[in-house]
């Protein structure tokens, strides 16, 4: 690790660091210029659940403002991997911990690497965050007439890249079996390749009443079942021998997806890459497509109703089309960035880690949109510019605190982790190959959502990953003024399982969610900033505190039956990579002090909907097993694969429930 252990502080500025904070203050016209309230006077700031927030330093909530005003600016994008916004908040953050005097902490990298590389380090890690894809080429031809890419359709994401001459099928809804008694059948039994050499036209949902919605659900909500799941109308087609794919949604069908076509990027989430070329259509290109085609000549309305009732393969006759497309799948590139604040003495080889991830969903699609607004920047400002201003001002007040202290102090890092919200990508990433090993690791302290404070309630987990953590911190929350709800648990969706997964004692700040979580809707002016700065002041305490006590830490293992330490790094943290199945919540809360999940959501389509889950339940039992917390229930779910039956024990108000839950591929709930 490249880390100078001298205690000297340097105070250049570079010119780049002072364009940043002139455009942080610019960042705060933007609501303005939109019609929205000042920042200067939001609801959240100056008045919170009825009761006035204890005033904090004028100037720490000018910076703490500045920092989340910008990173939250929609210019960056969101902050998605892979896009320039997320590069330009790492480049941001690079800036205030070089401006700051912080020390680089990764190994310097050659001229022409990604991240800055100055004075025998970089501030900055590069790693890959699975690939992006992205159409560079295509064509969808007639023969007589070649389609518009983006208006009358648009190459999906799971697409291959090639060409194909052939003619069209139509294959109605591409179900191998559905139904309520599984009787719908999209292709006849005993042919083996009934689709052979030919571009398959089918459409997306399941068959539906007039209204639009589907026929085999008993709710009008307009939902659809798992028949309606696109990965599985993929594969029963290629199964049988198409060699392309044209997929429609049913003209008049009520579902808001129907009128839009999904982009190359969006639904690369879908599944994995096929092996033919997979194209989206308009309903109304797709009519032009096949008019007089059929020899009934029907039309796609005539067609759909078809389908929804007596499906079968109608030859489309007419020239062949010609489908061709080019995918770039490139690595989508992003980094962690980490500068360090130098200890002193025997205790400087030792390290406490202050970290917050800096990314975001960008525009719906690298980490999920919880509305399913896709291709619309999801600001993120709680989520978690909220503590990735936190970072930069405890990197701040420490420094200060610490400059021309003379006692041994251990050397703290300050990590702006990126790729967190795809799986804890850029946490792990550090703990497997960064510099430092969870030996040399005294403790993590992890920020994430510290924006909507709300009563003066905090939730501080991890308490109980160390011997005698919650004492210990005792002091520091209750000089605070907030309201502590302990949770002993290490996991948890966020950085901190990674380094808990390792054997580090880790402790999660979060204030809570809120109905704004993964929106376009999560903006600045919703947040409580005084409560932001109070929450990282109690951070900076705690940080204090671990840094300059003499005592070691011991780990301690919250997961029953199994020592933290002994884990693969590369596999910490529940992280969703690892998981093949949807439940279908959200939680409501993740350290309300009570055993079991809180239902805070409960997401259409899914599993647990389907079960007869609602918002207010509280998941207690599992195959008979208790859950414990969400740390302990996400263990759980990763043990299963799609198909498996649990029975779910639940309570409902003071009623004990029990259901029995059929889970879903996390692919088969795109519908």
């Amino acid at each position: 690790m490249m880390i100078d252990p001298a205690s000297h502080r340097r105070a250049r500025r570079s010119v780049w660091t002072v364009a940043l904070l002139a455009s942080t203050v610019s960042a705060g016209n933007v609501h303005a210029a939109q019609g929205d309230a000042s920042p200067a006077a939001t609801p959240m700031t100056t008045a919170l659940a009825g009761v006035a927030a204890p005033s904090v330093d004028a100037a720490l909530l000018r910076l703490y403002r500045s920092h989340v005003e910008f990173l939250a600016n929609p210019f960056l994008e969101g902050r998605g991997p892979g896009t320039r916004g997320n590069q330009i908040a790492a480049e941001y953050l690079e800036a205030w911990m070089r401006s700051g005097g912080l020390r680089p902490a990764f190994p310097g990298q050659a001229e022409g690497g990604e991240g800055s590389a100055k004075d025998d380090g970089s501030f900055r890690q590069a790693f890959a965050a699975g690939a992006q894809a992205r159409r560079v080429d295509s064509v969808l031809s007639t023969g007589e007439s070649r389609l518009t890419p983006d208006v009358d359709y648009s190459v999906l994401g799971i697409s291959a890249s090639g060409d194909v001459t052939a003619p069209l099928v139509f294959v109605g809804y591409s179900i191998g079996k559905g139904g309520p008694g599984g009787e719908y059948a999209s292709y006849p039994e005993g042919v083996e390749k009934p689709l052979e050499g030919k571009i398959a036209v089918m459409f997306r949902f399941e068959p539906m009443n007039e209204d639009g919605k589907s026929l085999w659900r008993k709710a009008s909500d307009g939902a659809w079942t798992t028949s309606a799941a696109v990965a599985e109308k993929m594969r029963a087609a290629i199964s049988r021998g198409a060699a392309g794919i044209i997929l429609v949604s049913p003209p008049g069908c009520a579902d808001p997806r129907a009128k839009k076509l999904d982009s190359t990027e969006g639904s690369a989430r879908w599944m994995r890459p096929l092996d033919v070329p997979v194209f989206m259509m308009t309903a109304e290109s797709a009519d032009r497509l096949i008019a007089g085609r059929d020899a009934q000549r029907r039309d796609l309305m005539q067609l759909r109703r078809m389908a929804d009732t007596t499906p079968e393969i109608v030859e489309l006759g007419g020239n062949a089309v010609t489908m061709s497309a080019k995918i770039d799948r490139s690595p989508r590139t992003t980094w962690n960035v980490a500068g360090v604040l130098p200890g002193r003495g025997p205790l400087a080889e030792q390290y406490v880690i202050v970290g917050a991830h800096y990314d975001h969903v960008g525009y719906g699609y690298t980490g999920g949109s919880r509305t399913d607004e896709y291709g619309i920047v999801h600001p993120g400002a709680d989520d978690n510019a909220s503590g990735t201003a936190g970072l930069l001002l405890a990197a701040d007040q420490l420094s200060k605190r610490l400059e021309g202290s003379e006692a041994d102090r251990r050397s703290i890092v300050f990590i702006g982790f990126s790729a967190e919200e795809m799986g804890l990508i850029g946490s792990r990433e550090f703990v497997k190959s960064g510099p430092l090993s969870a030996a040399q690791t005294y403790a993590m302290l992890n920020m994430d959502m510290i924006g909507r404070l709300r009563d003066d309630a905090i939730e501080i987990a991890g308490t109980g990953t160390a011997e005698g953590f919650e004492d210990l911190i005792r002091p520091d929350v209750a000089r605070s003024g907030l309201k502590p709800t302990f949770s002993p648990g290490g996991r948890g969706p966020s950085d901190h399982a990674s380094f808990y997964g390792a054997g580090v004692p880790v402790l999660h700040v979060f204030t809570g969610l809120h109905d704004q979580y993964h929106t376009p809707r999560d903006t600045v002016e919703t947040l409580n900033l005084e409560g932001g700065v109070r929450s990282t002041m109690l951070v900076v305490d705690i940080a204090e505190r671990l840094a300059t006590r003499p005592e070691g830490l011991a780990f301690a293992s919250t997961d029953r039956g199994r020592r933290g330490a002994d884990r693969d790094p590369a596999a910490a943290g529940p992280g969703m990579g690892g998981v093949k199945v949807r439940f279908g919540i959200s939680p409501g809360n993740y350290a309300d002090g009570d055993t079991g999940v809180l239902v805070g959501e409960v997401n259409a389509g899914t599993a647990a909907e389907e079960a007869g889950i609602k918002a207010g339940d509280r998941l207690v039992r599992w195959n008979g097993k208790e859950i414990t917390d969400i740390a302990g229930w996400m263990e759980l779910l990763a043990e299963h694969k799609p198909g498996d039956i649990v029975d779910v024990g639940m309570k409902r108000g003071s009623e004990d429930m029990m259901v029995r839950v059929t889970l879903k591929s996390r692919d088969q709930t795109q519908r």
